[in-house]
């Protein structure tokens, strides 16, 4: 048993430095290194089953270990690129937002903490409450055939709800200043114009996520595609970076003062975030995505040190409750835990004890998580150092410019002219003055209509 852990911590290490490499590079995914890893995992076994004589079985756990921690390590370094190069993942596309808020603001590092205080509590959270989520997810209260028989009507609560708090009142009463000058007033139906231009907002988002999640885009060099990577980036990257390069905003330097966290605040942040992003893990065709915008609904008008560590325990927790699904409902609801199902078999977990395979890819997760939150600080800091060293429009550009070019490496000229409309999409919630959260519709409105 002992030889076995620590060839499992082994695998842990090598998978941390995968998702290092994964969290830093906008548009790769730990699925691309899942991929990978199931088809030389033949060579692996027969390499060390000749070296080591270890048994096949070992080896594929150790395969399934580095993948495992290759996913957890992800979610907290894909932060950085976020905060800083405005390139956003799904799970990470609001906190883009505060974050860049925060950077020009002089406390850029601070975001990066943040983030990772909050991936770091979301993997404490899950594992305190894995057996009571267990006892809730099947018997003896079957959580989740409940919410998966029920989703799309949540899901549509949520859309109305995120539709009737928008408190934009848009001016529409054209007059005469006391200087004889047109201008517009707001008047009655202000308010209602507003929760309008929020529902239009939501429809040509969403009906942009379901056009371009059809569309057959592909790499012109032959790398992993997804159509989210424009769409996200366009929605919430480069719509945000030309709305500060338009206001003539600059990057102050970075304060690195130790952060300090306030218990209440944070403690309610990761149980939001954690728990919205344990249920996504369960759940079929939801993604982290959509919990965020379910988390968010939950309180009005958050700081933004709140809706980064509730964005940020979403990301952690979904990843870590995707690992529970697998041996609490025998079903993967990732592409890094469909590869996991086909190197191991999954033991469906019945009893208070995790069954071992369980267990040792927990403390795969475990040695990512310490690894990750001081990857994430490390790191942060370095970028956070550097970035105002750079004139702010020149790294503007270049940004927008490296976003490009990262499009068109993964999803070509299909994939530009998707980042071309969504980023004419994402500049309309700041012109109107309503909420850009509107725009997950581009993730929402699918969802529903898958579920329907």
């Amino acid at each position: 048993m002992m030889d076995t852990l620590l060839l499992i911590v082994s695998a842990s290490i090598v998978g941390t430095l995968f998702g290092v490499f994964t969290g830093l590079i906008p548009g790769l995914h730990v699925n691309n290194v899942a991929i990978l890893l199931l088809s030389v995992s033949p060579l692996i076994v027969e390499s060390l089953e000749g070296a080591l004589h270890l048994d096949e079985g070992v080896v594929l756990l150790m395969v399934s270990s580095s993948i495992v921690a290759t996913s957890m390590t992800h979610t907290f370094l894909d932060f950085i690129p976020s905060t800083f190069l405005g390139a956003p993942e799904p799970e990470t596309a609001l906190s883009v937002l505060p974050a860049h808020g925060m950077l020009l603001e002089g406390r850029g590092y601070r975001a990066i903490f943040l983030s990772a205080a909050g991936s770091f509590g979301a993997v404490m959270f899950g594992c305190l409450l894995l057996v009571p989520f267990r006892l809730m997810i099947n018997e003896p209260v079957n959580l989740y055939q409940i919410l998966k028989e029920y989703m799309v009507w949540v899901l549509m609560g949520v859309v109305v709800l995120m539709l009737v708090t928008e408190t934009a009142e848009i001016p529409y009463r054209r007059e005469k200043d006391e200087n004889g000058r047109a201008v517009w007033r707001k008047g009655l139906l202000s308010r209602t114009m507003g929760v309008a231009a929020a529902f239009l907002l939501f429809l040509l988002s969403g009906c942009l996520g379901a056009a371009a999640l059809n569309m057959p885009v592909s790499s012109p060099f032959g790398l992993p595609a997804t159509a989210l990577f424009p769409l996200l980036s366009g929605l919430f990257g480069t719509s945000t970076l030309l709305e500060s390069l338009r206001g003539g905003a600059s990057v102050p330097e970075q304060h690195r003062e130790q952060v300090s966290l306030d218990p209440g605040e944070a403690g309610g942040a990761i149980a939001m975030g954690s728990t919205a992003g344990s249920l996504v893990g369960f759940l079929p065709g939801m993604s982290g995505g959509v919990a965020t915008v379910i988390a968010m609904m939950c309180k009005k008008e958050p700081k933004p040190s709140f809706v980064i560590l509730t964005l940020s325990a979403i990301n952690t927790a979904n990843s870590f409750f995707v690992l529970s699904a697998l041996f609490l409902i025998l079903r993967p609801r990732s592409g890094a835990a469909i590869v996991v199902n086909e190197l191991i078999d999954a033991v469906e977990w019945n009893g208070i004890i995790p069954p071992s395979d369980l267990v040792l890819l927990l403390i795969s997760v475990l040695i990512a998580s310490c690894a990750g939150f001081f990857l994430t600080t490390f790191l942060g800091g370095r970028f956070a150092n550097l970035i105002p060293r750079i004139p702010y429009d020149k790294l503007v550009i270049g940004i927008i410019g490296l976003i490009v070019v990262m499009v068109f490496a993964f999803t070509g000229v299909l994939g530009l002219l998707m980042l071309s409309v969504s980023t004419a999409v994402g500049m309309i919630a700041p012109n109107i003055g309503i909420r850009r959260s509107h725009a997950m519709g581009v993730l929402l409105l699918p969802v529903i209509l898958m579920l329907w």
